[in-house]
């Protein structure tokens, strides 16, 4: 097992025997675990956990000087996601209890069998195993988000000879986010350390208190995308010639490699993607959908029919609403609705 998967564990109680046992009992690596620290004492605790925060603390209740409760809370104001499962006896039932109102999901009352005390532990892994799951989802869909405003501040630029803060606020309107602009931002300044300004700069404007985030974005922008200045002349040959036959519904790599650019197709489409960072059908799909998007926006009424027609995709009416729900998340007319 990845030693990342494991699950940290640490145990802390006043009695050195209880500590022994438990450490001797249970196959930690098995069960998906390490144990990173047994301490006598919570201050002793503490310290360890400055240098390793633990996933799970499991604690006696009752100790001197400072008590599990008291550890539990300055534990969770360090790491208000680490789990905790507190020990105690029948004495400490009370205490036990308080816990619980704390936060606390699992207690055992001692003296306890190791099949309890496993099972209590396998509990509070799956918990933390499913809470990683979920962080790791989120991440990845606010990255697509993120990789896919970027797409659009680009295509911003392609579209208009100049990008304003007005044109980014509107692009903007449809994202609840707005850390996610200066994310997009960024992960374009990074690819692009060609920049004529250091891209620190535009990104500690970003950042900057009182400052204006859709003015500096639209700066950054603007300068970044300059005349095209990173572009071969393959890929603005390809780019100029798609914006302005999208409506062709052959249009292909194919016919591209053939008509445009003169070049072996395989040759073509590396050299765009190795370019650009996408297939063409990639760009093809968001100069398509992009069009769609404001034809749906106009006051003009488009029929949908009308709309997938102009954009090259025929009469296929189902063809574009996948396409459209795919790109954007919600139906033409889900879209064309929240517009109005």
């Amino acid at each position: 097992m990845a030693m990342d998967a494991l699950v940290k564990i640490m145990l802390v109680d006043d009695e050195q025997f209880v500590l022994e046992r438990i450490q001797k009992t249970v196959s930690w690596e098995q069960m998906g675990m390490e144990l990173t620290g047994c301490c006598t004492n919570a201050m002793e605790a503490l310290d360890h956990m400055i240098n390793e925060m633990p996933d799970i603390l499991i604690t006696d209740i009752k100790m001197p000087v400072v008590g599990g409760l008291e550890l539990i809370a300055k534990t969770k104001q360090m790491n208000p996601s680490i789990e905790c499962v507190v020990l105690s006896g029948y004495a400490e039932f009370d205490l036990a209890r308080d816990a619980m109102q704390q936060g606390v999901k699992h207690y055992l009352l001692k003296p306890f069998s190791k099949a309890e005390f496993e099972a209590v532990l396998e509990k509070t892994r799956s918990q933390i195993l499913d809470r990683r799951q979920e962080q790791i989802l989120k991440l990845e869909k606010r990255t697509e988000i993120v990789e896919k405003i970027a797409w659009e501040l680009q295509l911003l630029k392609e579209n208009y000879e100049r990008v304003d803060a007005w044109k980014i606020q509107t692009l903007m309107k449809a994202y609840p986010d707005l850390s996610m602009l200066r994310s997009a931002v960024i992960y374009l300044l990074v690819k692009s350390p060609e920049i004529n300004r250091a891209p620190a700069e535009y990104i500690s404007g970003l950042f900057a208190a009182g400052q204006d985030i859709y003015v500096t974005a639209a700066k950054a922008l603007n300068e970044l995308f300059c005349e095209e200045v990173n572009e071969s002349l393959l890929v603005r040959k390809i780019k100029e010639y798609t914006k302005n036959h999208y409506g062709d519904e052959s249009l292909n790599l194919q016919l591209i490699a053939d008509r445009v650019v003169h070049l072996g197709v395989k040759y073509t489409g590396r050299c765009f993607l190795k370019e650009t960072g996408c297939k063409y059908s990639e760009y093809l799909l968001r100069i398509r959908m992009e069009k769609a998007k404001e034809m749906l926006k106009s006051q003009d009424g488009y029929r949908v029919e009308h709309i997938a027609e102009t954009i090259g995709l025929g009469h296929d009416v189902p063809y574009f609403y996948q396409l459209f729900k795919k790109y954007t998340g919600v139906t033409p007319k889900e879209y064309r609705s929240d517009l109005f």
